[in-house]
């Protein structure tokens, strides 16, 4: 078997894995959801009328903003927090915007596990062929 084969059919079966734990398994789901409870507890805090949701279709980081709340509120001043600064500080949210802004395309959760998916590989391929893949001149080790 070919080493080009070999090297993709590793990845594909990494990215296989990565998928089925990320979609069919619930990985995916069960992290938007969590990360959006955060940001609700966050909001929460504030007794502002704000609610902040995560992308679902496809799933994503992005936290859509919603409610009533001036720009002062929103952006803060100084010192003061507003709410971008709030939600920006939740463990998780990769963005956020307001439901009355316009639509920015996010990243797709997919597609971030994915690229670190296949950056884990080939850092790991790269690793492997340091230790056990290069051809030692006689008295090393």
């Amino acid at each position: 078997m070919s080493p080009a084969l070999k090297f993709l059919i590793g990845l594909a079966a990494a990215i296989l894995m990565g998928w089925i734990y990320h979609g069919p398994l619930g990985n995916g789901e069960r992290l938007v959801s969590s990360i959006e409870r955060q940001a609700q507890a966050a909001l929460a805090q504030t007794g502002l009328p704000v609610q902040a949701q995560l992308g679902r279709d496809p799933l994503s980081r992005t936290a859509t903003l919603s409610g009533n709340a001036d720009r002062f509120q929103r952006e803060g001043q100084g010192s003061l927090k507003g709410i971008n600064d709030i939600i920006a500080e939740v463990p998780g949210i990769s963005g956020y915007r307001w439901a009355d802004e316009p639509e920015r395309s996010a990243m797709p959760l997919l597609v971030e596990s994915l690229i670190q998916i296949i950056l884990a590989y080939l850092l790991g391929l790269g690793l492997a062929w340091l230790i056990w893949g290069r051809k030692r001149r006689e008295g090393f080790y």
